[in-house]
């Protein structure tokens, strides 16, 4: 393959996680501040529609699983071209339940971009000597929090409102499409192996790493959803709420990179261990103090910490299944999906009951801290 042709792909592939991820999930935490304030909702009522957002991208993500699709060029561009749709739209209504409907079908469409665009990457490069060709595609995620971010925080500088916000973010979304349908190659054949059919088998080592990203989805979505509005109620100075999510975009683009080339010298299962333990770090210093250089240290702890384990889990879920793949995808998606609907959820009446982020803080650590636990593999204490 041209090296051309490969950097066309990889700017595809970049641009798709872009919106799917980077604005898709994302961009809901920097506008969420400004957001709240003006349609004056309480946080019981921001995490209720972060969590339809994660229920989205649970049937999204599933539906791939159970049905088979083979044009994934199509597929990209309409899920890319509905996330930013319906990003767009969120800026024409104040209606709870618009705001509900929208977030729950822009959760659809990102993960039908994020999946299909992990076959696209994975499928592409498989043959290529430069394994690491098939990991760039997750620099968007970072990518994506930065670049929304500081579009937000541009807007806000302007004396514009909440809702501009989210359509500024849909035209550069829009933008952003483009080289999506012109660098998306137009067919992916994957290949099957036709073998005969496995028994599933579940052990306890299976079941310990699906627990695990369980709490990992209610602790790191915990943090990823409030962190602006806590950056605004720590700090006099409103750029801060902005700032705090960009430290954490800069240090999640090059995430996935940096614990691919650590793999190489340990196995996977310590590797997330460190990865969940680096977030659950990030978070407990939040928790601790409210110094502004031990907030942004935070923040760059998380944004390392979360695309690495989020990247390197389902590897180490595949591993431990004895059976069909996408039965273990499947469940292990579906732990994630219902600790992200969750982790919101609560959070969000522990803020309105006790008047304050800690209690929800503190939940997200000790969820951090159960998930980096579980995420090391049983079968290493069974001669203890």
């Amino acid at each position: 393959m041209k090296s051309s042709n490969s950097l066309k792909i990889i700017i595809a592939g970049i641009c798709s996680t872009l919106i799917a991820i980077g604005f898709g999930r994302f961009i809901y935490t920097p506008i969420l501040p400004n957001m709240q304030n003006d349609l004056d909702l309480s946080s019981t009522t921001m995490g209720i529609i972060s969590s339809y957002n994660y229920f989205g991208y649970l049937v999204g993500s599933i539906i791939p699983i159970i049905w088979k699709f083979n044009n994934f060029k199509k597929i990209i561009i309409f899920s890319s071209i509905c996330s930013v749709i319906t990003i767009y739209l969120m800026g024409f209504t104040t209606d709870l339940k618009t705001f509900i409907a929208l977030r729950f079908f822009c959760g659809i469409s990102s993960a039908f971009g994020f999946v299909f665009t992990i076959s696209l990457m994975f499928n592409f490069f498989k043959d290529m000597k430069n394994k690491t060709l098939q990991l760039y595609h997750f620099c968007g995620i970072g990518l994506g929090i930065v670049i929304g971010t500081s579009a937000v925080w541009i807007i806000s500088t302007s004396y514009l409102f909440w809702n501009h916000q989210w359509m500024f973010i849909g035209f550069i979304g829009i933008l952003l499409c483009i080289p999506i349908i012109f660098y998306t190659p137009k067919q992916i054949l994957l290949k099957t192996d036709k073998i005969a059919p496995i028994e599933n088998k579940f052990k306890i080592d299976f079941f310990s790493i699906a627990f695990g990203y369980f709490f990992f989805g209610v602790g790191y979505i915990i943090f990823g959803t409030f962190i602006s509005a806590i950056a605004k109620d720590l700090f006099e100075i409103s750029s801060y709420q902005y700032l705090s999510w960009i430290v954490v975009g800069i240090f999640a683009i090059p995430s996935v990179l940096i614990w691919n080339f650590v793999s190489k010298n340990i196995s996977t299962d310590f590797l997330l261990f460190f990865s969940c333990l680096t977030v659950a770090l990030g978070v407990s210093l939040l928790f601790f103090s409210n110094n502004l250089n031990y907030f942004l240290i935070s923040c760059m702890l998380y944004g390392l910490g979360v695309p690495g384990s989020v990247a390197l889990v389902l590897v180490e879920g595949k591993k431990r299944f004895i059976g069909n793949v996408n039965i273990s995808v499947a469940i292990m998606t579906t732990a994630f999906s219902v600790g992200q609907i969750l982790g919101p959820f609560i959070s969000g009446i522990l803020i309105d009951s006790q008047g304050d982020y800690k209690s929800s803080i503190f939940l997200a650590i000790i969820c951090l801290l159960f998930s980096s636990i579980l995420m090391v593999s049983p079968k290493r204490f069974k001669n203890f």
